[in-house]
């Protein structure tokens, strides 16, 4: 996992240097997921409601990933920056020195679990700040 990780850090650099800076960007395995991962994003410029958000998002992930590294993903969310899901994960667990979080090691998925409304098996946090 910490060759995608890798990788994924990649796509947050490009994002925000084409861009603007991501709020967030985490990885959840929910407990029913089939040991697939979300992707769960949120910039002040990604609009939920917006396809072409998820194109750029897709687009950054693909060039990076190979076919047997994208198949490990289930879907990709993009929450609005000013949902208080975005808000709880910034007060948790904020990083933004392009490393990343690991759960339980670095911070447990209890509270993130409740506040989402399922069990998140494990998480890694790659971008988690305030604006």
């Amino acid at each position: 996992m910490k060759e995608i990780l890798d990788k994924l850090k990649t796509v947050v650099q490009a994002l925000e240097s084409e861009h603007k800076p991501m709020l967030l960007f985490v990885l959840f395995l929910r407990e029913d997921s089939l040991e697939k991962w979300d992707i769960v994003v949120s910039a002040s410029w990604l609009s939920s409601s917006e396809m072409a958000a998820y194109e750029i998002v897709v687009s950054k992930i693909q060039s990076v990933l190979t076919a047997p590294e994208l198949v490990r993903f289930s879907r990709i969310v993009i929450l609005d920056s000013a949902d208080p899901a975005v808000a709880f994960l910034q007060d948790v667990c904020p990083l933004t020195n392009g490393g990343f979080k690991e759960s339980p090691k670095d911070f447990s998925v209890e509270p993130c679990s409740e506040k989402f409304g399922f069990t998140i098996k494990k998480a890694y946090i790659l971008r988690c700040r305030k604006p």
